[in-house]
């Protein structure tokens, strides 16, 4: 048998023999979800019913249309428990010789979640809801889908008292990196205090609309805020965003304020109130029907 011959028959597995099954992830796979599985695989190991690190990243990919269909995941959410108002905020920073960064927030005067069902509702499937067809929400899903469709990282604060603000944090990296079979969800933190960057965000003009006089702000005094956010409501915060639909706040902002004045115009007619980058959307009624749509501004 000739030397290169020889090679050849040495890689074949010998007759009769099972190949080893080997793993072919991409290098941004979650490391604890491919420990998991080698185990499993290589040890006959317990297997979940889900790879929660897989599965959360995977999540990551569901199909929202753009940037604002996910935004409205939230916004319904906060329609449902009765908000009042409700902020969007596209958050750019950065200039152009530098990276640029824009955060989401998603601000909401509804009645709040309790620690306890903050903490459920951050669960995949954690729905208030599930299958009730007369409210918006149904699964359980839309929340966290939602957030990580647009950024790595979800922080959700909730309260229900003047100042006592709970947080939970779905930090995919983190998640991706442990070895464990089954997550299990911390208890959610208090937090006395806002961060520092969230408390710039409420209380500052946003970069466009270009004229800051234009912009209807929650507070423009950071030693105010706690009394602006109320006694209850949920703030939902995605930092530095990687996927979404638009580069810019000024085409995410102009994009969301077209596409919710027209899908909540029927909340905007009535005593609902949505802010876009601190502008107060006017309702727009496609079958020229609604009275104090924009239409019968301009007309």
């Amino acid at each position: 048998m000739t030397t290169e011959a020889a090679v050849v028959a040495d890689d074949q597995p010998a007759a009769g023999a099972v190949p080893e099954f080997a793993l072919s992830w991409g290098d941004n796979a979650p490391r604890g979800a491919k420990a998991v599985l080698n185990r499993a695989i290589k040890e006959g190991a317990s297997v979940p019913v889900f790879l929660g690190q897989s599965l959360i990243n995977a999540l990551r990919d569901l199909g929202y249309n753009d940037t604002t269909s996910a935004v409205c995941e939230y916004v319904d959410n906060a329609l449902q428990w009765h908000a009042k108002n409700v902020r969007i905020y596209f958050f750019e920073t950065g200039r152009r010789s530098q990276k640029k960064k824009i955060d989401v927030v998603i601000l909401d005067d509804g009645s709040g979640m309790a620690p306890n069902v903050l903490k459920a509702a951050c669960a995949f499937g954690g729905s208030m809801s599930f299958d009730n067809r007369q409210g918006i929400g149904r699964y359980g899903m839309g929340m966290k889908a939602s957030g990580l469709s647009m950024g790595p990282t979800l922080h959700v604060y909730s309260w229900q008292e003047l100042g006592a603000f709970h947080r939970m944090t779905l930090d995919t990296e983190e998640i991706g990196n442990k070895k464990a079979d089954l997550l299990m969800l911390p208890d959610p933190e208090l937090v006395p205090r806002l961060p520092g960057d969230l408390i710039e965000i409420l209380t500052s003009p946003m970069t466009y609309p270009r004229d800051p006089d234009s912009q209807e702000l929650l507070t423009r005094d950071p030693t105010q805020l706690t009394e602006a956010l109320g006694r209850s409501g949920t703030l939902i915060h995605i930092p530095d965003c990687d996927r979404l639909t638009y580069h810019k706040a000024a085409t995410l902002t102009q994009h969301a304020t077209n596409e919710m004045a027209r899908v909540y115009r029927r909340f905007l007619g009535r005593d609902r109130r949505i802010f876009v980058n601190n502008r107060p959307l006017i309702p727009f009624d496609p079958t020229y029907w609604m009275d104090g749509a924009w239409h019968t501004k301009s007309s």
